[in-house]
C-alpha cells in the first residue's frame, strides 16, 4: 500500500520484497557553482526491515527548476561505510530481481547499472515517479497543457481519473496526454543512465549506524566526537547534510513518534534525542 505525505505527491514510500523504499522530490538553494539536476540514493540503517537498511531516493533540483530541463544530470549514492554497496546489490540482485532492469553479466557490479536497477524499483514504487512532484503545474491555466504534461510523471491520467481531476486550459486527449508523459519520463531516465555516478561515505549515515549498535554509555551522538560533522569532499555544496537529515526523518518518521518501536529500531534515548534536531528543523 503506498502512503502519500506531502501535499502535491513530493514523497510516497513502500515495502517491496521485504525493503522499506522511500521516494522524494525536493529543492535546494544551496549550490556554490554549478547548478545540478541530481538524484540522489541514500542507504539507510535502519532495523525495523528485514534487511536491515532501508532505500530512500531523493530527486533534487535547483529552486525554481522544472523536471524536465537542461542542466547537467548527475546521481550520488550515500553509504555508511565501504560494504553498504555489496549489501545493496545483493539485494537488488536477489529479492528485487524481477523489478530490476536487464543486465549483462559485465555490468553486473556497476554503480551505473546498480543505479538503473534502482530507479526500476523506483518505477514501481512510483506509477514512474521520477519526475515526482509536477503534478501542480497541469492546474495551473497559465501553463499551456502541452507544456504542463512534460512535468507529470507517468500514470498521471489514472490518477486523474481516480480524483475525478482535469486539466485547466486545453482538453488533452487521453492518448496524447499518456504519449506526453510517458516521452518526458523517458527523456529524463535517458538523462539520468548517462549522467555522472558518485559513491560517498556519508558522514551522517556513519553516525547513525555507530549510534544503533551503541548504548548511551558507549556513545552519545549529542555529546560524544560525531562523525556527521564531517564533510563529502566529491561533493563541492553543504546541500547534502539538508537532504541526508531530511532523508532520515523521512525513514525514522514512525518509529521516531512510536515508543513501542524504539527498541526494536535500536533507538536508545541518546539516539532519539539526536533524532530530535533533525525532525526539528527539518
Amino acid at each position: 500500500m503506498k502512503d502519500f505525505f506531502d501535499k502535491g505527491l513530493t514523497f510516497v514510500k513502500d515495502t517491496i520484497n521485504g525493503l522499506p523504499v522511500f521516494s522524494s522530490r525536493e529543492q535546494s538553494g544551496r549550490y556554490g557553482g554549478v547548478e545540478y539536476d541530481e538524484k540522489h540514493y541514500f542507504f539507510i540503517p535502519y532495523y525495523l526491515s528485514e534487511y536491515n537498511f532501508a532505500i530512500h531516493t531523493m530527486r533534487c533540483l535547483p529552486v525554481g527548476v522544472p523536471d524536465v530541463n537542461t542542466l547537467p544530470k548527475r546521481r550520488v549514492f550515500h553509504f555508511p561505510n565501504n560494504h553498504s554497496e555489496n549489501e545493496l546489490k545483493e539485494y537488488m540482485h536477489g529479492s528485487a530481481k524481477e523489478i530490476v532492469c536487464e543486465s549483462n553479466e559485465n555490468e553486473l557490479n556497476t554503480l551505473e547499472t546498480l543505479a538503473n536497477d534502482i530507479d526500476a524499483l523506483d518505477k514501481k514504487l512510483t506509477y514512474g515517479m521520477l519526475a515526482v512532484g509536477g503534478i501542480a503545474a497541469v492546474f495551473n491555466p497559465l501553463v499551456g497543457a502541452g507544456i504542463a504534461v512534460k512535468a507529470l510523471l507517468p500514470g498521471f491520467a489514472s490518477i486523474v481519473n481516480k480524483f475525478g481531476l482535469r486539466p485547466a486550459g486545453k482538453k488533452l486527449s487521453q492518448l496524447k496526454l499518456d504519449k506526453d508523459v510517458k516521452e518526458a519520463q523517458d527523456s529524463i531516465t535517458n538523462d539520468f543512465e548517462h549522467s555522472n555516478t558518485l559513491r560517498v561515505i556519508n558522514p551522517i549515515l556513519q553516525e547513525l549506524e555507530l549510534a544503533l549498535r551503541t548504548n548511551e554509555e558507549e556513545h552519545d551522538p549529542l555529546v560524544d566526537p560525531n562523525l556527521a560533522v564531517g564533510s563529502i569532499p566529491e561533493i563541492e555544496h553543504d546541500r547534502w547534510r539538508q537532504l541526508t537529515e531530511k532523508a532520515i526523518c523521512h525513514v525514522y518518521k514512525e518509529a521516531f513518534y512510536n515508543a513501542k518501536l524504539h527498541q526494536k529500531a535500536r533507538l536508545g534515548p541518546e539516539d532519539i534525542r539526536w533524532l530530535n534536531t533533525m525532525f526539528l528543523i527539518k
